[in-house]
């Protein structure tokens, strides 16, 4: 039996197609009004998780990809990215201060 060797071109269109197989066999969902942002099931669990409000970002992210017809390479980071200068944006408004406490702490 001979022994093939792969050149390096040929090894890298293998390794392209064995992504593609990968990417393409994980299913996403499509969420939004629009059906335009795309998430795996785990990805959406994660971020349910971690976000309060996850499902009103995501009509926010569909709306806005359907309107301006951006593009984005991965619809969970920019959820992540949204929520998270979100909450940053909650805080930095001024109002009445938080005079909350748990139980057994004085002021």
């Amino acid at each position: 039996m001979i022994a093939q060797k792969c050149t390096p071109n040929q090894r890298n269109k293998n390794n392209l197609n064995d992504n593609h197989l990968i990417r393409a066999t994980s299913a996403h969902l499509s969420l939004g009004e629009y059906q335009n942002v795309f998430l795996t099931e785990k990805e959406y669990k994660r971020l349910k998780a971690d976000f309060a409000g996850l499902d009103s970002l995501i009509e926010h992210l569909s709306a806005y990809i359907q309107s301006t017809g951006k593009k984005y390479a991965d619809h969970a980071a920019t959820l992540r990215i949204w929520a998270k200068r979100q909450k940053t944006e909650r805080k930095s408004i001024p109002g009445i201060p938080d005079y909350t406490f748990k139980e057994g702490e004085s002021l």
